[in-house]
């Protein structure tokens, strides 16, 4: 009984792993980004951007760090503190190369970069910007805030347009640690000794 309840917790908790619905904090230590329902953010402090993602050709749903397919994109920031409406604000989207990007030169950056609005104020608090995804893959948005001593800041929120084979890794994962449990589980219940047993015993008579 011992051994079916271990296996029982650890099928609970594999199974917890692989489907529940994930709750994002990107970004590290520093400025930080994250997800809440279908609304994304980045953080400066306490302070928020709001950003929200339309595909107004395909459907009236918002989106966050799962946009559904290429095409025509609208990313809208909303400048949660009025103060940082007299900062500049720079916007970048760069491809994910799937490895740390921060911090890293202009260069690279340029070879990654999908979008490019350089820095700005924008004293009504919001701004918009449209690009049009051509390929699925993963994203990173880079929002850079100059402060008034001229230090600058950046957080950064990661998006994926499109599904992609990255996008099934955790239920992959899952499903195989499954397998595998249920394979460790029948082998012990049932020992290949008691088959040997058998045999034996059909020979004797």
């Amino acid at each position: 009984m011992n051994w079916r309840s271990a296996v029982a917790a650890i099928f609970g908790v594999v199974l917890s792993m692989a489907f529940a619905p994930q709750s994002r904090a990107e970004g590290g230590a520093g400025p930080e980004a994250m997800s809440m329902g279908n609304m994304c953010m980045v953080m400066f402090g306490y302070d928020m951007i709001h950003i929200t993602v339309f595909q107004p050709d395909k459907s009236r749903s918002e989106y966050c760090d799962e946009i559904p397919a290429t095409g025509r994109t609208i990313m809208a920031f909303d400048i949660e503190n009025p103060a940082f409406r007299d900062l500049p604000l720079e916007l970048r989207i760069i491809r994910d190369p799937l490895t740390p990007v921060l911090p890293t030169g202009e260069k690279e950056l340029d070879a990654l970069t999908e979008l490019h609005l350089p820095a700005k104020k924008y004293s009504k608090g919001t701004f918009s910007v449209e690009h049009n995804f051509a390929n699925n893959g993963h994203y990173i948005g880079l929002v850079t805030l100059t402060r008034e001593s001229g230090q600058q800041e950046t957080a950064q929120f990661k998006f994926m347009v499109g599904e992609t084979l990255w996008a099934w890794v955790p239920q992959i994962a899952g499903t195989i640690l499954i397998a595998g449990i249920v394979f460790v589980y029948w082998k012990h219940t049932h020992p290949s000794g008691g088959k040997k047993k058998e045999a034996t015993d059909l020979a004797a008579s």
